[in-house]
């Protein structure tokens, strides 16, 4: 049912206390909510480590951060009384999933307008979020999370002719970005590699992708870029499986912040990389990707193509696919996907992702680079 326009907010609380994906894919409300509420003043909670590249979103005015319970490792502290902060200072407030934390953020922060969400768990457990919330909304299913922004700017009336996800930089970014195409010698084309995911479930196989990037930088004559995370674990994978190469990649290890990667992909030829959170920043910039999904669903959480409408799904549920510039791929097994934390689900291997094979790989990149079709189209095999 439509409900009227409200009174315009001077004052907007968007909370996302989840992980980096999750913030990336929420930013899409931001530019909704400008575009309804020209003169209000848009902050943000997250949790620490997860949104600091909000900083320099011209359209939000300060980010808050709670404790990151969800980190594997602990990252940093909460802004010291930052509930204090929030404490009926908002016109409106905002949460993007149904957890009980942004739920319990919303209604200290929200004056008149609580917006959130609700899972069907019984009264005691979530009956009171539909009494105290203002717009309950009944948290999605199987549809992508860049949508759930979507959800709330139709329950206040807002129009939605779009949904864009963007993280943005500056001057200073882009001259830390020219000095490290200087420093590696970098003049012309040059593609990204990034090996690495939050959770070792989430990887494929090392020597894959140095056959992969050699091939890329043979064929195409562009020069590698393998990147990580300041993860100090990550930084010592990325220099054994970049040794791997019989071209040499430029390393970028951990020096760049998020907002800096987005800038540096946003001058790439080609992105390759797994399911992780530099895939949707990749693909916030529009570079041509190719990802590679394990046992993730991918109609909730493949990179979000900002060019495609805006009730876009992953054609198919599992296999082989391409959205805009994407080229996600993941097998055709049964099994596909079954979101759980690798096959033993204690975050060991994922079959359905190390039995990917560097030839496929290969022919998502040609399909991208040279717009030759796909040797088997909709199969991983």
């Amino acid at each position: 049912m439509d409900r009227p326009l409200l009174p315009p907010p001077s004052s907007i609380l968007v909370v996302c206390i989840r992980l980096i994906g999750d913030v990336i894919l929420s930013t899409p409300l931001v530019s909704l909510l400008k575009s309804a509420y020209p003169d209000a003043e848009i902050d943000y909670l997250v949790n620490r480590g997860t949104g600091e590249f909000l900083e320099k979103d011209p359209g939000i005015r300060r980010v808050l951060y709670t404790r990151n319970r969800e980190a594997r490792k602990p990252v940093g502290n909460p802004e010291p009384g930052y509930f204090l902060k929030i404490l009926g200072r908002y016109d409106m407030a905002i949460t993007l999933n149904a957890s009980d934390r942004g739920n319990f953020a919303v209604l200290m922060a929200g004056r008149r307008i609580r917006i959130g969400f609700y899972q069907e768990r019984g009264v005691l457990k979530t009956g009171w979020r539909k009494l105290f919330l203002t717009h309950p909304l009944p948290f999605p299913g199987m549809i992508h999370v860049a949508r759930v922004s979507q959800l709330v700017a139709e329950a206040i009336a807002i129009p939605v002719p779009r949904l864009e996800a963007k993280v943005f930089w500056s001057r200073e970014d882009e001259g830390k970005r020219e000095e490290f195409l200087r420093r590696e010698g970098i003049a012309g084309p040059f593609f990204v590699v990034h090996p690495f995911a939050r959770w070792g479930y989430k990887y494929w196989v090392a020597d894959r992708f140095a056959k992969v990037s050699d091939e890329i930088a043979g064929g195409y004559r562009i020069r590698p870029v393998w990147t990580s995370s300041p993860d100090p674990d990550e930084v010592r994978r990325l220099r054994e499986a970049s040794a791997l190469c019989r071209i040499r990649p430029a390393l970028c290890a951990g020096e760049y912040t998020l907002n800096q990667m987005a800038c540096l992909l946003s001058r790439a030829a080609l992105y390759v990389g797994l399911d992780t959170a530099v895939s949707h920043l990749a693909a916030t910039t529009g570079v041509p990707m190719v990802v590679l999904f394990g046992p993730t669903i991918a109609e909730r959480w493949s990179p979000w193509n900002n060019e495609g409408p805006v009730e876009q799904q992953c054609p198919l549920p599992r296999g082989t696919q391409r959205a805009g510039r994407m080229i996600l791929i993941q097998k055709d097994w049964d099994c596909v996907p079954c979101g759980k934390a690798g096959c033993d689900d204690e975050g060991g291997e994922s079959r359905c992702l190390t039995e990917i094979q560097v030839p496929e790989v290969l022919d998502a990149v040609r399909e991208l680079m040279e717009g030759r079709p796909p040797t088997a189209v909709g199969d991983a095999g």
